[in-house]
């Protein structure tokens, strides 16, 4: 039986306060909500960046070796004319006989690769990710939120084994965006709700559920890929589905994730799952995707991570964060922060396996590890030629041998928080340190590896792509924040 195998998520650490974006502009719109939060992505995180963080959870158990396929979805790539699911597929390490595309333009556009995956029957890796531009004050800045979800698809011991589904395409504009504007247009939301969602999905649901020979007193539960009010509860109930539980629509504490946003509710969902339990997910966007799951016994083992990522939240209140990290809002950076990034493209590609993949050398005579890799070994005891093996260093995580807050060097979020690392497993690395809590780190920590964006260069808006650490910590960021001041004291 094909079907899901896996699912991961990707939530941005910092949650921006709804309070704080109706304190700073609500005197232009009034009527901005005040109650919960959105997820905020940090200034070094990107669709790809987060498609990346979202893939690696599900693909913790999973061989690498034997996809076929990589769908990226999303309607905030970061190029525009460079396929960025190629460097996804660079830095999870997949194989170069996997075929990458990526496809946008629709907040359906996951859930259509999912179809497609599911009626198709391979081994692929579909990662949908976002990170939605709001025109600042605006009712939709208040309602998105920013984070990536990733589905394994293949026939290999399912916890969600496919039935059936159905997709109808329409022209109806939900919403659009013209080439180089910078904010999507939304249709009118009782329209949309009466004539796409009630009527266009209520169809689609119709006939997945005929095409699945499901019963729709036989759904438990329905994820319906939307955070308009009430919405859920009209199109359960006009589809005969009165015995669905509904999922969270994630709305209050993280936001509407774009592309990513149906399988972020799967994920959040997943624990209210049972083995045999038989699952509706359904979408809407220039026509409906409505797809019929049954529940395996494999369900109950499955960590999606959404549940620790949620955990993992740290509150923000600053509201000019939103602006500034995605581009909205100029800043003066100081003569540090007009040098040239871009680098020559064919060193770019020289060393594209040791930057993306994180992929250092280990010496088969002696066992030591270097990065970056090199013909020549850089132990001195052992001078030796070409005796490196391809050693993968981004699961490995490390400990923090030494670390500086600066806060003269150039940052789009100062202090400039930096190390050395050393790795599990040998080799020791000066690496950035990123996330909102990242001055909180202090020698002996425990870090993680995460893929980010290195650096941007403002003449040609060409990104750099490198790995980070991040804390691996469980304890309270306050407490943390207690410790390093009572050291530095």
């Amino acid at each position: 039986m094909t079907g899901i195998s896996a699912i991961g998520v990707h939530l941005p650490r910092a949650r921006l306060e709804r309070s704080a974006i109706a304190a700073a502009m609500g005197w232009l719109t009034p009527d901005l909500p005040d109650q919960g939060r959105r997820t905020l992505a940090f200034w070094d995180e990107d669709s790809t960046t987060m498609g990346v963080a979202a893939a690696r959870v599900a693909l913790a158990q999973q061989d690498r070796a034997a996809f076929g396929s990589l769908d990226f979805c999303t309607l905030t790539p970061p190029f525009a004319e460079r396929q960025n699911a190629s460097i996804l597929h660079a830095a999870l390490g997949l194989p170069a006989s996997c075929v990458t595309q990526e496809s946008g333009t629709t907040q359906r556009a996951a859930l259509i690769a999912l179809h497609r995956l599911m009626e198709a029957g391979g081994r692929g890796l579909l990662v949908a990710a976002d990170r939605p531009v709001n025109a600042p004050g605006s009712l939709a800045e208040t309602r998105v939120g920013d984070g990536a979800a990733a589905a394994v698809a293949g026939p290999d011991d399912p916890c969600l084994g496919y039935l059936g589904g159905a997709t109808r395409t329409d022209a109806i504009v939900d919403r659009y965006r013209a080439p180089g504007a910078q904010f999507a247009t939304e249709g009118e939301e009782r329209w949309l709700r009466d004539v796409g969602w009630q009527g266009i999905v209520g169809a689609t649901i119709a006939e997945a559920l005929g095409n699945s020979r499901t019963d729709p007193d036989a759904v438990d539960h329905l994820v319906l890929a939307s955070t308009l009010p009430r919405l859920a509860q009209r199109v359960a109930r006009e589809a005969g589905l009165g015995k669905a539980r509904l999922a969270d629509d994630l709305g209050g504490e993280i936001g509407e994730t774009g592309t990513a946003h149906a399988l972020m509710m799967l994920a959040a969902h997943m624990p209210k799952i049972a083995p045999g339990d038989t699952v509706l997910l359904a979408g809407f966007g220039q026509g409906a995707t409505a797809l019929v799951f049954r529940a395996t016994e494999a369900i109950s083992g499955l960590d999606t991570g959404f549940e620790t990522a949620h955990a993992a939240g740290l509150s923000e209140t600053c509201y000019t964060k939103l602006p500034v990290f995605s581009g909205l809002l100029p800043w003066d950076q100081g003569p540090r922060g007009r040098a040239p990034v871009m680098d020559a493209l064919a060193t770019a590609q020289r060393y594209a396996p040791a930057l993306l993949s994180f992929t250092g050398g280990k010496c088969r005579e002696t066992g030591a590890v270097q990065f970056p890799p090199a013909r020549l070994s850089a132990n001195p005891q052992a001078p030796l030629r070409d005796t490196q093996e391809p050693w993968p260093m981004a699961d490995l995580g490390g400990t923090v041998t030494s670390r500086t807050a600066d806060n003269l060097a150039f940052s789009r979020n100062p202090p400039s928080v930096y190390g050395l690392v050393d790795i599990a497993g040998g080799g020791r690395l000066m690496m950035d340190f990123t996330d909102p809590d990242a001055a909180t780190l202090r020698i002996g920590d425990p870090v993680r590896f995460v893929f980010r964006v290195k650096d941007i260069d403002s003449a040609t808006g060409f990104r750099r792509y490198f790995w980070k650490a991040v804390t691996a910590q469980t304890a309270p960021v306050q407490e943390r924040q207690e410790a390093r001041d009572a050291e530095w004291a």
